[in-house]
């Protein structure tokens, strides 16, 4: 692949996948299977309508990647992980990043365009409020990966009235809530990972401002994950599957990684944060199996 070719891709973070596109899946898979599970969907329904979302969690990231290396060049080459990314080591020019970004939103707002008139709307404000503002928020905030978890929830309601045309929020909100603690959680463990270069250049950050107290309020994030996810189940009707797979496992296991990771050893930040990837899945997995045994019992 061609240096210039190759610093785009990587741009976009794609050379990771699915790496970052799989946190990104999270909230629109969560939802999507959440109203597939309501509707009963048929199985051929729920494969093609996944891989759609999960095209458009990859865009949305891709995306989100681009115009937060065009708005951190600054603050990236004051930190050893990140001086190296394209715009920041100066491979690609702002321009060019540009001009990949509007493709990628183009792309974006065709796919948000077939969902509905609702889903579209809440589309294209999300992306400029949520997203696009994200990038900010390590200047202006201590919790920069709140705010994360909070613009990637955005997908939520916008699944669920592309699925449904109805906003159910009782739903809604404890998916999008739980979404967002799980996001905070993951993305507060990745940012450990630079922990002494943002101290030194004074990049706001949560490992930086909660300390000592990192474990305690992870752990009071992974409770209103778990407490958020099962009432989500409750509200739609979910079954035992549901509740074993989807909520309690990835509860147990994201407990686990917050008390075991090393915060003073990029590696281990690293290696947790990859590994929540399981978790993500075992959500969408409890759905999965839920739902069949929904389409059996209604056969039968």
């Amino acid at each position: 692949m061609p240096s210039q070719t190759r610093a785009l891709f990587e741009l976009t973070r794609l050379h990771w996948f699915p790496v970052g596109c799989d946190f990104m899946f999270w909230p629109f898979g969560w939802a999507f299977l959440s109203a597939a599970y309501r509707l009963a969907l048929p199985v051929n329904e729920v494969i093609r309508t996944t891989s759609f979302f999960a095209l458009l969690a990859i865009l949305v990231h891709s995306a989100g990647c681009v115009l937060n290396d065009m708005l951190d060049c600054d603050l990236d080459r004051k930190v050893e992980r990140s001086r190296g990314r394209p715009i920041a080591s100066g491979v690609v020019s702002t321009t060019k990043a540009s001009m990949l970004l509007s493709v990628l939103i183009t792309a974006l707002f065709y796919l948000f365009s077939t969902c509905g008139t609702k889903a579209f709307t809440l589309g294209v404000v999300a992306f400029p409020v949520c997203i696009a503002t994200y990038p900010l928020m390590k200047r202006w905030m201590n919790w920069p990966s709140l705010f994360l978890g909070f613009a990637s929830s955005w997908a939520v309601p916008g699944t669920w009235v592309a699925m449904t045309d109805n906003y159910n929020w009782g739903i809604i909100l404890n998916i999008a809530i739980a979404s967002c603690c799980w996001t905070c959680i993951y993305d507060t463990i990745y940012a450990c990972q630079d922990i002494k270069d943002d101290e030194k250049a004074g990049i706001k950050s949560m490992p930086v401002h909660l300390g000592k107290a990192i474990r305690p309020v992870l752990t009071l994030f992974d409770a209103t994950f778990f407490v958020c996810l099962l009432w989500a189940g409750y509200l739609n009707n979910q079954r035992l599957p549901f509740y074993m797979m989807s909520v309690l496992t990835p509860f147990l296991l994201c407990l686990w990684h917050i008390w075991s990771f090393d915060h003073n050893d990029p590696g281990d930040c690293w290696k947790k944060f990859t590994a929540g990837r399981h978790g993500g899945a075992m959500v969408c997995v409890g759905l999965i199996v839920d739902h069949h045994f929904k389409l059996l019992s209604n056969a039968g």
